[in-house]
This record gives C-alpha cells, structure tokens and sequence, in this order.
C-alpha cells in the first residue's frame, strides 16, 4: 500500500468516526422523535401498573411525546427485564420496575436469569420506596403476626399463601422459616388475583402490596421500621419477627449501552414529577413513599448492595433456585 493510498484510507476512518458522533449526538439532541415505551412486569390494574402510568403521564408532559406502557407480565418481572436487556439501546425501550425483585431477588430465584441485573442496564433515577405487609381476609380474626402463627401452626401442611412477586415469595418463606410454619405457596400471575384469592379464602395469609392495604386485614409490615405513612401497622421487629427486612425499590433503567445523554432527559423529566407535592400525597395515600434523585452510580450501588441483601435472605428461606 502507497503512502497517499494509507493517508487517504486513514483521512476517510477518522472522517467516517466523526460522522459516526455527529449523527449519534445529533440523534440524542433530537430524543424523542418516535414513541417511548414504558415497559411493566406486571398486569394492567396491578399497583405496578398504576404507578408507571403516573410515570407516563409525567414523562409524556414534560417531553411532548407519546409515551406509551407496555405490560409484559410474568415469572416475577423476568419477561419484563429481558425484553428490555435485549432491546437497541436507544431511549425508546425503557423499564419501570422494582429493582428489589427484578434485580436483588430474580438472581438468587432462577438458576439461568437470561440477564445480569448490573451490566445489562443503564440507571435512570428512582421513584419510591414501599413496604409490603403481612395481611390476612378483612373478616378473618386473627389480629396479630403471633396469631397468625399459632393459627398457620394448627392447620400444619394444609395451609397456604399466596405469592405473585419475588418480595412475598421471599418473605413468606423467611417467614416460615423463622416461626416453623409449614405453609404451601400458591403462585399467581398477577398482585390481583392473589389479593382475589386471599378475600375468597383459597389462601391463609397473603405478604401484600400495600396499595390494595384497604382490601385485606393488616397486620405487621415486612420491615424493620414503622412507615411514616402508615404509623398504626406494627414493623417486622415489633411483630416479633427479629433480622426481618424486606422492602421494595422502584426506579427507571435503559438497557446497557444507553447513551447517558438520554438517561439524563428521561431523569430531568421525571425527577420534578417525583418531588411533586402532588405525587407525594398520591404516593403517601397509597402506602409509598417518594425516592427522589437517586441516579446512575449511586443506584447501581445501592442495587448491588441489596442483591447481597437479598442473597442471605432467600438462602435463610431456603429457596431452591427455579
């Protein structure tokens, strides 16, 4: 190869590269120029569901775009968290989940999770934190954890509870396992049909997302502290139950690859949103409670912190991977 004809091909790559980050800035300058999907791993009605709508809506006014949401449910979130692990890296695939199942818990519940819940996303921003809660039938009478016990107890192997996500699968078996119940789970494709199965009495007891807490009886939380907006509900500790915390976390993530100038839009429009007095009451009605500004790193520390977390605490319940 001649002098010019290695000057010309290097000439023409660096020009190729150049155009290649022009149209790649160009492209992020211009997002949103197509519909945005907010993908869910959960049912239409489903708390879930709810709150990625609000998130939607948020987005939708802040950017002019049509931001549309996609619910993808099943196998605790892992249909979800795939599709989106898998999709281009654009801005226009995103999920709205919570982290502590789709990626501190579904790691230590599946022997081949088709994505890994670090590496393949981009952190976006946070959006709330929730307890769950122990909750039985409205007109059960069992009133206390320490009854629900000696209850489960008595009915031995024939008792059941219901499950349709990673956190009440979770606390219910480290539930069990710290009482010596031996309660059957009964898995569910969606947060309302176990709450349907609960009221009929299919199921004994239910770990619940307190957005339906109106629905059933409540009777402790599954943390370790009380909720600011749910001050009468006794936490894990006070029911008795020692080194029990299992809380949920939802936030917003890109897949991997994401350009980090499209992460920041999507965050500067749905933080305002987040801080809102107006989401703060929804939130604090529904049991939640806002987690604003929680982005990038820092939430991908906090998301390997809580898959240790999570980690010891389905080994503790003895959790065989599926």
């Amino acid at each position: 190869m001649g002098v010019r004809s290695a000057i010309a091909k290097g000439v023409f790559a660096a020009g190729a590269a150049v155009c290649f980050m022009v149209t790649l800035a160009s492209a992020q300058d211009a997002y949103p120029v197509r519909d945005i999907h907010l993908v869910v791993g959960y049912a239409p009605g489903s708390g879930p569901d709810i709150t990625t709508r609000r998130v939607a809506e948020a987005s939708r006014q802040a950017s002019g775009a049509t931001v549309l949401v996609e619910n993808r449910a099943g196998a605790l979130t892992k249909i979800a968290a795939q599709y989106v692990a898998h999709a281009k890296p654009d801005g226009y695939t995103v999920s709205v989940t919570a982290g502590n199942s789709t990626f501190a818990a579904n790691p230590w519940l599946f022997k081949d999770l088709p994505y890994d819940p670090v590496k393949d996303f981009t952190p976006v921003t946070s959006l709330l934190k929730t307890p769950f809660l122990f909750a039985v039938p409205q007109g059960s009478p069992i009133n206390s954890v320490a009854e629900l016990t000696a209850a489960l107890k008595a009915k031995g192997n024939k008792a059941k509870y219901a499950y349709a996500n990673s956190i009440s699968l979770a606390a219910s078996e480290l539930y069990k396992a710290k009482t010596g119940v031996e309660a059957t789970g009964v898995s569910y494709k969606s947060i309302v049909d176990s709450h349907a199965a609960l009221a009929l009495g299919e199921v004994d007891f239910f770990v619940a997302d307190v957005t339906f807490k109106d629905r059933a009886k409540m009777l402790a939380l599954t943390v370790a502290e009380r909720s600011p907006v749910l001050p009468n509900v006794p936490s894990s500790r006070e029911a008795g139950l020692e080194n029990f915390d299992l809380g949920a976390w939802w936030g917003v993530w890109l897949p991997a690859g994401t350009p980090q100038a499209i992460a920041d839009k999507l965050a500067a429009w749905i933080d305002p949103f987040v801080a809102s007095e107006a989401n703060r009451d929804y939130a604090n009605k529904m049991g939640n409670v806002p987690w604003i500004g929680v982005h990038g790193d820092a939430l991908r520390q906090y998301t390997v912190a809580e898959i240790a977390k999570w980690g010891e605490a389905i080994k503790l319940a003895k959790i065989e991977p599926q």
